[in-house]
């Protein structure tokens, strides 16, 4: 049997722990999400089943293709998607959402075939494929409805209107009043705010838009999208979820623990000392750690770190994506570089691009480098 080097583990049994562990994610996201979710775990995967059965066809590179690795990057791209996909109606000027889940499996397996199958592409097909879907379909995968906690895993993640904003801002999904009559409701995720403010498109009505206020008023509480309640990808949507299916991970050794902890550290610690603004002006300046400026302090600094590190899908990229043996590099002194490139590129393009997909487009751009830092860093003979 086909075993991946040192794993000790078979091809079957080393996709049986990563399944296991995403199992985390997936359950937030079906409890925040409801059968919509479910719709769009189910449509990706068999559509990339049906994919790799075609591509198994063509050519050497078609032997290859593995149902169980197929299954499991299906499922990797689903839980970086929005639920509400699963749908026939009318969003974001689209008339058939759920068009997009078969187009997505069909494509991951297409990627799969042209990047090489189990354990020969150097570039996540993933991150190929959701990159290419951002790109083609940017309003429409922009998550905004989540269900009231009255009607989790069982209700309907359309069936909902919008929010009171002040009321989303100031209270936690979990102690917020719910709404009768309604399944879901529907508010704008924090991880556009962050993008308009960072990227210097935000355009405040008083035309003055301070850090402290950013972070006050437009953003929801800090535990929303750490523990759950705000809108966001199926699997990225509950950082305690993520970080419970990553430890599992660690604990059955499948995946390498300096990967996912360098590029957090080395996110967090760039998000502070990159430079942002320290508020939105008619003569707006960007500052160099920002969080030693008079009018922010540490406080207000480390805070917008945390919302920057939480709002987006990074925490799911450092322990699903960047573990992943066929992009992170053999050497165990390369791997700490290619963390580190990841997480510090990861932070600028969240502040300088957008939040929700920058951490794909970091570990793209790094994992492009995995065959030079193997060569650098492979072991040389004594004599």
């Amino acid at each position: 049997m086909l075993s991946l080097p040192h794993s000790g583990l078979g091809v079957r049994e080393f996709y049986s722990m990563h399944f296991l562990g995403a199992l985390f994610p997936l359950t937030a996201g079906l409890l925040l999400y409801g059968w919509r979710a479910a719709g769009v775990v189910l449509m990706v995967c068999m559509s990339t089943i049906l994919g790799i059965a075609i591509w198994r066809r063509i050519g050497p590179r078609g032997r290859q293709l593995s149902y169980p690795h197929g299954v499991w990057l299906g499922l990797l791209l689903a839980l970086m998607l929005p639920a509400h996909l699963f749908s026939d109606g009318d969003i974001a000027g689209s008339a058939a959402p759920w068009m997009v889940l078969p187009a997505a499996g069909l494509l991951l397996a297409i990627f799969l075939w042209l990047l090489g199958g189990l354990g020969s592409g150097r570039v996540h097909p993933v991150l190929v494929t959701y990159l290419l879907l951002a790109a083609v379909f940017v309003e429409l995968i922009v998550p905004h409805w989540v269900l009231q906690r009255n009607h989790m895993l069982v209700g309907d993640v359309l069936k909902g209107r919008p929010a009171d904003a002040r009321l989303v801002r100031s209270e936690p999904w979990s102690s917020r009043p719910t709404i009768a009559g309604q399944d879901a409701e529907s508010s704008e995720p924090a991880s556009e705010a962050l993008s308009r403010y960072t990227s210097g498109r935000e355009k405040p009505p008083r035309g003055w838009l301070p850090l402290q206020s950013l972070l006050r008023d437009n953003l929801p509480p800090l535990e929303d999208l750490i523990v759950a309640g705000h809108p966001g990808p199926i699997g990225a949507s509950s950082a305690v979820a993520v970080i419970i299916g990553g430890l599992f991970l660690l604990y059955r050794g499948v995946i390498d623990v300096r990967i996912p902890v360098i590029i957090i550290l080395v996110q967090f610690l760039a998000l502070v000392v990159l430079p942002v603004p320290a508020g939105i002006t008619p003569h707006t300046q960007w500052h160099w750690i920002v969080a030693r400026r008079s009018q922010v302090g540490w406080a207000t600094g480390i805070t917008f770190a945390n919302y920057e590190l939480m709002a987006s899908p990074a925490l799911f990229m450092a322990f699903f994506l960047a573990t992943s043996p066929s992009i992170r590099p053999m050497a165990r002194r390369a791997r700490v570089i290619y963390a580190a490139l990841a997480g510090a590129l990861c932070a600028a393009l969240q502040l300088y691009l957008g939040v929700s997909f920058a951490p794909y487009l970091a570990l793209l751009l790094a994992s492009v480098l995995t065959p030079l830092l193997d060569k650098w860093f492979r072991p040389r003979a004594l004599v």
